[in-house]
């Protein structure tokens, strides 16, 4: 007899309740425990996962392989192209190996449940199979927080209320160790090399280098686990007053590792439960902030547990379906190319291009511009992300699109309208950040940086150049569009969609 553990979005040993379940009634039995991952490539291509959160997650996968053989176990990685084929390589590998029970985190994802859910029927009604779910992804699994009438929260902040009372009253474990998982055998692991497939996307493509190498993102769960422990230690105390600071290291940049689950989220709520015996109460303004952080990561991962209409593309506030989109082509593309001549907007989109990531706060900036300046579906917006962040996760990804467009449950109030310019002044105001990101203004005075194009005017006349050469490295692309005027035609239009919808 022997049990088997399938790892998903969960490469960790550490505060794996799949693994553990899987080791300690293995150990009673005196059964033998098989460890598979089944990396679905088209599906993972199909659902934008960027090649550089894939090399990660690759990178990871190898590494929980050889962490696994130093324990006497074996990882078997199965190469599958669909979600639909798990069901029929599972049960075959149940079959080969006398499989009894199987063991599994859960994902919230419609296309992942249903999955799940084709597994467990075969193997529960078809081979006897018993089948173990867990929600070690997760602080609070979906179905705990419910509001006086049996509903979901559609609101943040109540939410967060609760999410914090339901942690109050269960606690949070303290993560085991490794020799929970100690095997008497003997294990070697081979590690494998996959590609994802190229699959044709509905936006136009720009014509950016697309980074698969991600060396510069560590791996290693006992390293990503000591980068979280430093961060609570050093950095956290901070992280509020720093956080939207873009040209500073304010934030964890642990987001990459929650997603493909190198780090759980009790894991880093057990470091800030350290600092405050009444956890999840009694933190400093830093670490309480932070902790909102991971409650907001889990609000859009129960969102779409409960609304899966919203992996389909569709916003949460129905009636914006009917939004009537520009979708400028050139404009689009002179967002993804960081050409926008809003130096905090341009600055964000060259850092993404660079290194497959954007600091959150300018997220929010460039996503309130696509949607908001230029008139452009959030969507476009939103698969752009997926397909360039190395910590791409589609229901943080959804739901802070939709908030941005004023499409989406907790939503920014559509005639909240970032500014480019004022939002680069307070956030980055002595243009340290867009320096960095943007050579063609690194030579700008702090005066001018928000707004360069009358100095670089200027420049260009007194050396003698055409000031419309925007091909210059010394200049600029000139704004793309009147944000004021940009502002009051997306409120009018988002106003008479609402009233159309509510006189219907």
């Amino acid at each position: 007899m022997a049990r088997l553990v399938w790892f998903r979005q969960d490469l960790r040993l550490l505060d794996n309740d799949a693994v553990l379940q899987a080791c300690q009634h293995a150990n009673e039995e005196r059964d033998k425990v098989f460890f598979i991952a089944m990396p679905t490539l088209q599906q993972y291509a199909q659902h934008n996962w960027s090649p550089l959160k894939w090399d990660l997650y690759q990178r990871q996968l190898n590494s929980l392989g050889a962490d696994l053989a130093e324990l006497g176990h074996s990882l078997e990685i199965i190469k599958l192209d669909w979600f639909a084929d798990c069901e029929n390589a599972i049960a075959e590998f149940c079959r080969t190996n006398d499989i009894t029970d199987i063991y599994f985190n859960r994902e919230y994802v419609f296309d992942e449940i249903k999955r799940d859910e084709r597994v467990t029927q075969k193997l529960e009604h078809n081979l006897n199979i018993k089948v173990h779910s867990f929600d070690s992804n997760l602080l609070v699994p979906p179905e705990c927080i419910k509001n006086g009438k049996g509903e979901y929260y559609k609101v943040f902040t109540p939410f967060f209320r609760v999410w914090r009372k339901y942690i109050r009253e269960h606690g949070v474990a303290a993560p085991y160790n490794r020799a929970s998982v100690k095997s008497s055998g003997v294990a070697n692991f081979s590690a494998v090399n996959f590609s994802l497939p190229t699959i044709s996307s509905d936006i136009p493509e720009a014509d950016i280098p697309i980074l698969n190498d991600s060396e510069a993102w560590p791996i290693g769960e006992a390293l990503i686990r000591r980068n979280a422990q430093r961060f609570v230690r050093e950095q956290v105390q901070d992280y509020k007053a720093r956080r939207d600071t873009p040209a500073v290291e304010g934030t964890s940049k642990l987001s990459a590792y929650f997603e493909i689950g190198a780090l759980s989220p009790r894991v880093a709520a057990h470091l800030l439960q350290k600092a405050s015996p009444e956890f999840p109460e009694g933190l400093d303004d830093g670490a309480h902030t932070w902790l909102s952080e991971l409650a907001w990561r889990e609000f859009y991962q129960h969102l779409l547990f409960h609304e899966p209409r919203l992996a389909k593309g569709e916003p949460f506030q129905a009636e914006q379906a009917a939004f009537p989109w520009r979708n400028d082509r050139d404009e689009f593309l002179a967002w993804c190319e960081g050409c926008t001549g809003f130096p905090i907007v341009d600055a964000g989109m060259r850092q993404l291009n660079e290194t497959g990531w954007m600091h959150n706060r300018v997220r929010m900036i460039v996503a309130s511009f696509l949607v908001k300046d230029l008139h452009i579906n959030w969507q476009w917006g939103e698969t752009y992300f997926m397909q360039r962040l190395i910590d791409g996760s589609f229901p943080a990804n959804n739901g802070g699109w939709q908030w941005s467009a004023g499409t989406g449950t907790d939503a920014a109030p559509y005639f909240r309208v970032f500014n480019p310019t004022s939002q680069g002044e307070k956030f980055d105001p002595d243009g340290h950040y867009i320096r960095k990101w943007v050579a063609e203004l690194k030579d700008v005075p702090n005066k001018y940086i928000h707004n360069p194009h009358a100095y670089l005017r200027e420049q260009t006349k007194q050396a003698g150049m055409f000031a419309d050469d925007v091909k210059s490295e010394r200049l600029y692309p000139k704004p793309i569009v009147d944000h004021k005027k940009a502002r009051e035609s997306f409120i009018q239009t988002f106003k008479q969609v609402k009233n159309n919808n509510e006189r219907d």
